[in-house]
Order: C-alpha cells, then sequence, then structure tokens
C-alpha cells in the first residue's frame, strides 16, 4: 500500500536534448506547470500574465509558443498524458506487486497535468496525444497483467479502470496540496485493500470500461 510520496519520474527524453533545446523544453515544462498551478487556483479566466508570473518568464514568451489561451490549456492536457505514460512505462519496468496502485499513488503526489481534454473540445486529437495515449494504455496493460498474476488486483481489470480510477481519487479539493494529497492516497489505501480481497477471494470483475470509451472522453 502507498505509504510514501514518490518521485516524479525524470524526463529522459529532455536529458537527451542538446543544450538549448533541452533549455527550451525546460522553459516549455516551467510554462505548463506553472498554468496547472495558475488555472487551479482561478480558473481558465485567468490571464496569461499570471501563467508568465508563475513561470518565471516573460509574457511575450508564453505567447510565442501558446499564440491563444485555448492553446496553453490544451497543452496542457496533452502534457499530462505524456507525464502520466513515462510514469507508467517506468512503474513497469519495476517488475514488482502493487504497480497499479504505485502508478496511481505517484500520479496522486506529483502529476502537473490534467488528464481530460478541456470541456467543449472537437478538434481532432493532436498526434503527440494520440502517441502518449497509445504508449500510456500499453504500459497500464503492463501494469495490470503483472498485478493480476501476482494476486493483487482481480481479474477483469483494465487500463481504462486505473484511469477512471485515478480520476475519482484526483479531485480537485480547496485545500492545501499537502493535505488534499494526503486525503487522496489515504482513500487509495482503502481502495488497494479491496481490490487485494477482491482478488483473494477469485473475483473477476465484469463489464469494465475499454480504452476507446476513455480516449472518447476526451471530446466530450
Amino acid at each position: 500500500m502507498p505509504s510514501s510520496t514518490p518521485a516524479s519520474p525524470p524526463d529522459r527524453d529532455a536529458a537527451a536534448l542538446p543544450g538549448r533545446q533541452r533549455e527550451a523544453r525546460a522553459n516549455d515544462t516551467a510554462i505548463l506547470v506553472a498554468a496547472r498551478a495558475v488555472f487551479a487556483a482561478q480558473g481558465h479566466g485567468a490571464a496569461m500574465s499570471d501563467v508568465a508570473r508563475e513561470a518565471g518568464v516573460g509574457v511575450g514568451s508564453v505567447y510565442r509558443r501558446y499564440p491563444t489561451k485555448e492553446a496553453l490549456v490544451e497543452a496542457l492536457h496533452t502534457h499530462g498524458v505524456q507525464e502520466a505514460a513515462r510514469l507508467a512505462r517506468r512503474v513497469a519496468d519495476e517488475v514488482a506487486p502493487g504497480a497499479v496502485v504505485r502508478f496511481v499513488a505517484c500520479q496522486i503526489s506529483t502529476a502537473t497535468g490534467p488528464l481530460l481534454r478541456p470541456t467543449g473540445a472537437t478538434t481532432p486529437i493532436p498526434p503527440d496525444l494520440a502517441r502518449a495515449s497509445d504508449e500510456l494504455h500499453e504500459a497500464l496493460e503492463t501494469l495490470v497483467a503483472q498485478d493480476v498474476r501476482a494476486g493483487v488486483v482481480p481479474a477483469g481489470l483494465t487500463a481504462a479502470d486505473v484511469m477512471q480510477l485515478l480520476l475519482h481519487l484526483r479531485p480537485t479539493l480547496p485545500l492545501p496540496r499537502a493535505q488534499a494529497d494526503a486525503l487522496h492516497l489515504r482513500y487509495l489505501d482503502l481502495v488497494d485493500a479491496g481490490m487485494r480481497a477482491q482478488a483473494s477471494a477469485g473475483v473477476v470483475l465484469e463489464g469494465g470500461p475499454a480504452w476507446d470509451e476513455w480516449v472518447g472522453t476526451w471530446h466530450d
């Protein structure tokens, strides 16, 4: 069961870039992390200048990368899914029981990007988002299969179940981040105990969501 805050997964792709490109990637990440914090605190009505101030860059730098607020909000979703995919691959490489819960715990404690597209989004899914979605799906399928074999989650659990569980366990609460995280992890402990009990009893889940259904929510 989760008992400590996992470390945030390193961006190995960024580390391999040449210096100037690596700096640009770092600035872009800083803008996205700042936007996440500002929008969480003020809503999407927050000014781009507030995002720039939080990121420690000039507002022109924000607009050069994201010409509109809508583009920035959409990029936040792509960033969130890419971040989740990197984490899922790292946890899958550990090949240890409890991988699903470790993934969810780390997402609760360290994630910076939202996992849903902006409400009303109807544009086609960008290629980098589609690629991250496929990578996340593959890694989560590996996590679930490992945990089913280890007897710590019930058979029939799907990758989409894991993402829906994460959404329910990571709502925005009107509390300081540390306090909110502690509550979310407390409830994850309860879910973990329930899944282990079901697995021990030989329960087979039925009617779980498919990955295409999860991706379909991005167009709601």
